[in-house]
């Protein structure tokens, strides 16, 4: 999906451990660190904190298109494999989302000292830096680009644009009972999601059964407002939100096992 990253080190090819890699699959490091990229983006799109169900090591050389990578991973402690399948140690301390957010904090830091140095931040500002760097002049240029293109995380998040009421976002029960009221359906027959679904392979069965876990988690009591759930929906089944599907190498889509449990939650509506 556009605008998706994962987290690498700029020096990554001088690290020990890819020298190894490199050595194992006969290559340079640079190469080493391109099946890296390959398969780290295989598994950020894939794994389920941090496990691929089912997955092998045959599976891991296929996805990356390097053969030997597996065992590769697998001697410098990078990958694990066992009966029901891979996982990889220490997942969310470089990837996932909340891996992705510590980065950025990271980076948002540096930026300010980095102006703070150069005495473009206020000195009095200083003292807050640490513990309220988006408060701070330097970032408003960022904050604004956030405001600008927002991700929406799988939990979800309150329309928060600026110059925007809130009081129009509604929960989803509201939003069905809306819709029931009025004869219309919640997500039209001529939605892009359905486009989208065609595009990429997911089957109807999938996105129903994503439509029922949609419903289920967002009709909590706590759950998150939004004003535009179609909108919402949309964006959920184009991130995979709940991870209810992952597409093996042969372009089949398949349940995971959240989408196994989700299936038998459902039941006979799924």
């Amino acid at each position: 999906m556009a605008g998706d990253w994962i987290k690498m080190r700029t020096d990554l090819f001088t690290h020990p451990k890819v020298f190894k890699i490199a050595e194992a699959l006969g290559k340079d490091e640079l190469y080493a660190v391109g099946a890296l990229f390959a398969f780290w983006s295989w598994i950020d799109r894939h794994a389920v904190d941090g496990r691929v169900d089912g997955a092998t090591t045959q599976l891991v050389d296929r996805a990356t298109r390097v053969d030997g990578l597996a065992d590769a991973l697998m001697s410098v402690g990078w990958l694990s494999v066992d009966d029901s399948g891979i996982s990889i140690p220490e997942f969310g301390e470089h990837n996932g989302d909340s891996a992705k957010e510590r980065s950025l904090k990271n980076q948002r830091q540096a930026r300010w000292r980095g102006r703070k140095a150069s005495g473009l931040v206020d000195e009095k500002q200083s003292t807050h830096a640490s513990t309220r760097p988006s408060t701070n002049a330097s970032t408003r240029e960022e904050k604004r680009r956030d405001i600008k293109n927002p991700p929406i995380p799988p939990e979800g998040e309150d329309d928060r644009t600026k110059g925007k009421s809130k009081k129009s976002a509604v929960g989803l029960p509201a939003y069905l009972q809306a819709c029931r009221q009025s004869g219309v359906k919640p997500i039209p027959e001529g939605d892009t999601v359905f486009t989208y679904a065609e595009q990429v392979g997911i089957p109807l069965e999938f996105l129903r059964l994503h439509w029922l876990e949609f419903k289920a988690r967002y009709s909590e009591p706590e759950a998150k407002r939004y004003k535009d759930w179609a909108a919402v929906h949309r964006k959920s089944v184009r991130g995979n939100w709940f991870k209810l599907w992952f597409i093996a190498p042969d372009g089949n889509v398949s349940l995971t096992t959240v989408g196994e449990q989700a299936r038998r939650a459902h039941g006979e509506a799924a």
